[in-house]
């Protein structure tokens, strides 16, 4: 399934636009393999990415996360923000 967030949000900025964001993610991955795409968006803060995928920390392996959700139509800015927010959830440096 491809999850499109500006399809459910008007923007990717507050932690309330990633709860809403998290809550469609975390039904769909229950499903199996996700995929969120970022299009339109250029950038997203950290209480943003926490909300809407660090929180699917409380029902999902990291590994599942990262081996289920696949991230597209997104930039170096999004790339990174997500990876950091990860990475500080889990404490593995190494998050793809």
């Amino acid at each position: 399934m491809v999850i499109t967030a500006l399809d459910h949000v008007p923007q990717c900025y507050t932690s309330a636009d990633g709860l809403i964001i998290g809550s469609i993610l975390r039904r769909s991955l229950r499903s199996g393999r996700t995929t969120l795409s970022f299009a339109g968006v250029d950038d997203v803060p950290s209480s943003f990415v926490n909300s809407a995928i660090v929180s699917l920390l409380d029902e999902f392996s990291a590994a599942r996360i990262r081996s289920d959700l696949s991230i597209v139509d997104s930039n170096r800015q999004i790339n990174e923000m997500i990876r950091r927010c990860m990475n500080s959830a889990v404490r593995v440096p190494e998050f793809a």
